[in-house]
């Protein structure tokens, strides 16, 4: 006997109009409630990533800055170094040790400038400092190994480039001694505006005949305060710029010998604009400022000891 399948029948109109279901007003109000929650969780995301953004650019610019310090403080230590010789004082007083220059002559540990050097983007060999608006700048020169150790960096400059290899002359103290050459490495330290950028950066330059490459950018101000002993002592006597020991006396090489430690300071500046509000930083000179362009700004100092010229004055 078969069975006859019955078919349900389509829900009346009527029926439809008896389902329980969600009034104007309730779907108004449940809206309401959406868009509240997507707000709230777009505030909070927002907030997050502005203030995950300002921790990374602090992160960053104390990382750089720290950098740009330790690699500036490691090449003032430096600065100056040569091995002494037996006859150290016995000899010309200039040729105590084996730092010198490619014509022989005894080379400068350190030298600076107040507002840069001239054409310090270029390769160039010759020591001129920048009478234009700019900020301070330095040189220093040191004796390296003189087989390049690429583990530990010994014989090259701050580049990582091979130091110069400098003839030692047959009156050299070191001469009789086996040494027919020494290696020097020379790096100069400036801050510049590359063509084509809006910010300038902080440079090195090794030898002086490679091109300069950026240690960091976004940099503001770099001074250097410079002090000065008395001839053959190590307590400082006062504190100047470049220009002021260089008019110490007619001799440069002994007025920069004179210069027992370096105080140097370095404004950096973040590349985003981060801070809700305008942020109040002491800036170089010591004032107080306030920046409202929504940058972070950071300032570094350090004092740095010269511990070549202060010992290479006083010791055999």
């Amino acid at each position: 006997m078969a069975h006859r399948t019955k078919q349900k029948s389509a829900p009346s109109a009527r029926q439809y109009r008896s389902r329980p279901g969600l009034s104007l007003v309730e779907l108004l109000v449940a809206m309401a409630i959406g868009l509240t929650l997507v707000l709230l969780v777009t505030q909070l995301y927002l907030g997050s990533k502005k203030a995950f953004s300002l921790n990374d650019d602090n992160m960053r610019l104390h990382q750089e800055g720290s950098y740009a310090m330790m690699l500036m403080a490691q090449n003032l230590r430096q600065a100056g170094f040569g091995h002494l010789t037996s006859a150290s004082f016995n000899a010309d007083a200039g040729w105590r040790t084996d730092l010198v220059n490619a014509d022989g002559s005894p080379a400068q540990g350190l030298r600076g400038c107040d507002n840069g050097f001239v054409k310090s983007m270029a390769p160039n060999r010759n020591f001129s400092c920048s009478s234009a608006p700019g900020m301070a700048s330095f040189e220093v020169a040191y004796r390296v190994s003189d087989s390049l150790d690429p583990a530990s960096g010994a014989g090259a400059d701050c580049n990582g480039a091979g130091a110069d290899s400098v003839a030692l002359p047959p009156e050299h103290p070191a001469y009789a001694k086996g040494r027919t050459s020494v290696s020097i490495a020379r790096n100069r330290f400036f801050v510049a505006t590359r063509t084509g950028n809006l910010a300038a950066s902080l440079y090195c330059q090794g030898n002086m005949n490679t091109g300069a490459q950026p240690v960091i950018n976004n940099v503001e101000d770099m001074r250097l305060i410079y002090a000065v002993a008395a001839a053959g002592e190590v307590s400082p006597l006062q504190f100047l710029n470049a220009a002021q020991v260089d008019a110490l006396s007619a001799d440069q090489y002994e007025n920069w010998k004179r210069v027992i430690s370096v105080k140097l300071c370095l404004q950096i500046r973040s590349n985003q604009n981060v801070t809700a509000e305008p942020q109040q930083y002491v800036d170089c000179d010591g004032t107080a400022k306030l920046a409202s362009d929504r940058k972070l700004r950071a300032v570094f100092t350090r004092v740095v000891t010269l511990r070549n010229n202060a010992a290479g004055s006083l010791s055999e």
